[in-house]
């Protein structure tokens, strides 16, 4: 046996043991990860969480801004996707103000939570395939960060990471 390949495997073996209790967590939280302040102003971080808000409100259950579904948005989007792809996020929520502003005269932060859907649905049938975008990603990753939050999978879920238990020692019948 090769003594150096044999150091290079302990090595790999003692990092991936030392690494697993971070991968064996339930779900992710808004603790599990750490956000780029410069990525979205403050006011485009508060319209996207409305508009999250806007798309799994609170109610007798926790909603997807209580349960930092906006951070995770977020960090999404600055490891997992192209800078176009953001550019045309931060582009989409100057879009969802203005069409505020245009239909209601009112910020879409004032809005009702009928007016602030009736904005959502229309990008959706928007022909602008830039805002048809902006609206099924956001609302894609809000319906992702909500259903694999902590919360949701072990309150609704049931998850349990090693499901199967085995039982050694059982009766057998003859």
């Amino acid at each position: 046996m090769n003594r150096r390949i044999a150091i290079r495997d302990l090595t790999l073996a003692l990092g991936g043991l030392t690494s697993l209790p971070a991968w064996a967590t339930n779900g992710w939280t808004t603790h599990s990860f750490q956000l780029n302040q410069r990525y979205f102003k403050a006011n485009e971080q508060h319209l996207l969480a409305t508009i999250v808000e806007t798309i799994i409100p609170e109610s007798d259950t926790k909603g997807a801004k209580s349960l930092g579904v906006p951070a995770f948005l977020q960090k999404m989007l600055q490891d997992c996707y192209e800078p176009t792809v953001s550019e045309n996020i931060k582009n989409g929520l100057t879009a969802t103000e203005k069409a505020a502003q245009k239909q209601f005269g009112k910020s879409f932060d004032d809005c009702d939570t009928q007016q602030k859907q009736q904005i959502l649905l229309g990008f959706e049938k928007n022909e602008d395939t830039r805002l048809k975008d902006f609206y099924s990603l956001v609302k894609n990753l809000t319906i992702l960060g909500y259903t694999t939050s902590e919360y949701v999978q072990t309150g609704f879920l049931k998850y349990n990471m090693a499901p199967g238990h085995y039982y050694g020692c059982v009766p057998v019948k003859k």
